[in-house]
């Protein structure tokens, strides 16, 4: 009886392999040379047949789930099954007041004048911007502005617009006509580089139509009913966004011969991020070119980044759907955020259990923005308000803090064989140096960004063969700016302060200011039966330390916090405070970050005497103490 035909195996060896075994069990096949060349061929193509299929329905199945699938379409696909659309491009966006002087306008000052008594700024009107590069960038208006003329006798006449938006790119204008015989009809938007955030939809009843009707984008099913004026947003299989409208039950749905407008702005991402100095590059309706105009920059452009990668897309889809668009959790704070809102680097969300005090009853946000060292007002108000109001419970108040930021600097030393590189030491202290540069870019500023001793000391160690082993010592510092009078600070640092136990030693430095004309510098001092220590102000008199502040602040070395008091300087001037971590990891917390400054990394290259003359080097071999 012939043996069955082996199907467990997918590569193409094996199959072929198979397929023979299988051919030599039949009697028709009696005597033949299986691999000779003709029917080795005909084995190649069925092994390469059955390989191929086994391939394909492999890849098929891949892409049939999330975590597994490569192509965008069908992760994009997927997402949508969780109620996620993946975010486009966006552009960065400025806000800036706009002074108009009409005083050069024919008649401006006739009685009475000629000159409108209310001007326009129309959505999508133009300014350009010049990086120091010399890159021209376009930005156009995202609303619409209206100002009064104001005069004074025959001297001004000006329209002022103030906090205007603005964002990068050019204004597309897309129209379509509804066919209503046309199932699930959608719209595509024909720009890859849209950004959707600036995507307005307006239907009209038929092309001879002047009303509008504007439709928002579906985000929730709360209060949707059949007469909402909504439509939905999805990326396609292109990878282009497409817009579509109800079904007449969920969203109103639009009849044949209306006219769909969609317009939108296509941008460059974030290239021009950073832009703070605009021109007003278009006319207005009512002046003519004899007016000026001022543009001021109130908030430089920042937010522009890239569309969503699909590893973003796969991270955040199965996050975005445990929250159901409810901000129940601190993470559902920080998903809701990262989907929402826009200028976003790094967040940090806690319950207030968790603040220093406890607050209960609130839930903290701290955001670093992509740019700035932290968020606006109008942000801010922004979040509280648009995105979050409606989806937190009542009872929780959500409260946004600004990052703290953890300078770091470091004293690092290396032992090194001089016999392994080519490098001197100074290129060799400058390749360390580029290392931590790289670690710090890579690990930290960012909220769970924790330095880790031992990490760096590896990264250092691999930097060059020569290097036998290095050893980092970290500080902790932040400036303040201290003025002539009134003078108060709380500096919160991202660990523990390491205690000397000492009465003499110093847990606190800083740099040296002016009192009276001579230098002075804080130090710190204990407090009888406290785990606490007191701050003082001092001078150098004949290399003696003499306080001229007794009580300046205070350390609490278990917090990490140093607060300042109680002293003048004689004009305004920036204060290095200085104190070294109790900890050789340090692990921020809440809206704390790490930052290494590149302008404080003292590198020491020193010849390891022991690799280079073995034990007869022990005599000049030399350590690092723990503190500096």
């Amino acid at each position: 009886m012939a043996n069955n035909l082996n199907v467990t195996e997918l590569d193409f060896d094996q199959i072929k392999k198979n397929i023979k075994n299988y051919l030599k069990t039949q009697d028709e096949f009696t005597g033949y040379d299986f691999d000779g060349s003709g029917l080795s061929v005909l084995l190649d193509v069925l092994a390469y047949n059955t390989h191929y299929n086994a391939l394909n329905a492999h890849y098929s199945l891949n892409e049939s789930f999330l975590d597994s699938a490569q192509i965008r379409g069908n992760v994009v696909t997927r997402a949508k099954l969780l109620g996620y659309t993946p975010r486009s491009i966006l552009s960065p966006r400025a806000t800036i007041n706009i002074v108009i002087n009409a005083a050069n306008e024919s008649g401006a000052f006739n009685s009475p004048s000629t000159l409108p008594s209310t001007i326009t700024l129309n959505r999508g009107q133009k300014l350009r911007t010049t990086l120091t590069d010399g890159t021209n960038y376009d930005y156009v208006l995202l609303g619409t502005h209206s100002a009064d003329l104001v005069t004074n006798g025959s001297s001004t006449a000006t329209y002022t617009f103030s906090n205007v938006t603005i964002a990068e790119g050019e204004l597309r204008e897309l129209k379509y006509r509804v066919d209503a015989g046309i199932e699930n009809q959608k719209f595509q938007l024909s720009d890859a580089d849209t950004d959707t955030s600036t995507l307005r939809v307006r239907l009209q009843n038929n092309q001879n139509s002047t009303q509008f009707d504007v439709y928002t984008k579906f985000e929730s099913l709360t209060g949707i009913d059949s007469t909402s004026q909504v439509y939905f947003l999805q990326e396609n299989n292109s990878g282009y966004y497409e817009i579509y409208f109800g079904d007449g039950v969920i969203g109103k749905k639009p009849a044949s011969d209306n006219i769909v407008t969609a317009d939108y702005i296509v941008t460059e991402g974030g290239d021009s991020n950073g832009a703070n100095s605009f021109v007003f590059n278009d006319s207005i309706t009512g002046l003519t070119g004899s007016s000026t105009y001022s543009v001021t920059t109130v908030a430089a452009a920042s937010g522009g980044v890239d569309a969503e990668t699909t590893e973003s897309i796969r991270f955040n889809a199965p996050l975005t759907f445990a929250t159901q668009d409810r901000a129940v959790t601190a993470e559902d704070y920080a998903s809701i955020l990262k989907k929402q809102f826009t200028n976003i680097d790094s967040i940090s969300t806690w319950g207030g259990e968790d603040q220093v005090p406890p607050e209960y009853g609130k839930v903290y946000i701290s955001i670093k923005p992509l740019l700035a060292g932290a968020l606006t007002q109008d942000e801010k108000d922004e979040i509280k308000g648009s995105i979050l109001k409606g989806k937190n419970i009542v009872s929780i108040v959500p409260e946004l803090i600004d990052p703290e930021f953890t300078n770091l600097e470091l004293d690092v030393f290396v032992k090194y064989n001089p016999n392994l590189t080519d490098r001197d030491v100074v290129s060799l202290q400058a390749v360390v140096k580029d290392t931590i540069s790289d670690y710090n870019f890579n690990n930290l500023n960012k909220f769970d960004g924790v330095f880790r001793h031992s990490q760096l000391l590896r990264n250092i160690d691999n930097a060059d063969p020569s290097i036998q082993n290095s050893n980092v010592r970290p500080r902790m510092f932040q400036t303040i700016s201290a003025q002539q009078q009134n003078n108060n600070f709380e500096l919160n640092f991202a660990a523990p302060i390491f205690d000397s136990g000492s009465s003499t030693d110093f847990v606190l430095t800083s740099g040296a200011f002016k009192v009276g004309g001579i230098d002075h510098f804080f130090g710190d001092i204990p407090i009888s039966n406290s785990s606490k220590r007191q701050v003082i102000v001092y001078k150098i008199v004949n290399g003696v330390n003499v306080t001229t502040v007794a009580d300046a602040g205070e350390i609490d070395l278990a917090l990490g916090k140093v607060t300042l008091h109680t002293f003048v300087a004689d004009s305004a001037t920036s204060i290095k405070i200085t104190v070294v971590p109790d900890a050789l990891d340090i692990a921020p917390a809440r809206q704390e970050i790490l930052n290494i400054d590149s302008n404080f990394v003292n590198v020491t290259a020193q010849i390891d005497t022991i690799a280079t003359s073995g034990s007869s080097g022990r005599n000049s071999y030399t350590t690092n103490s723990r503190i500096r």
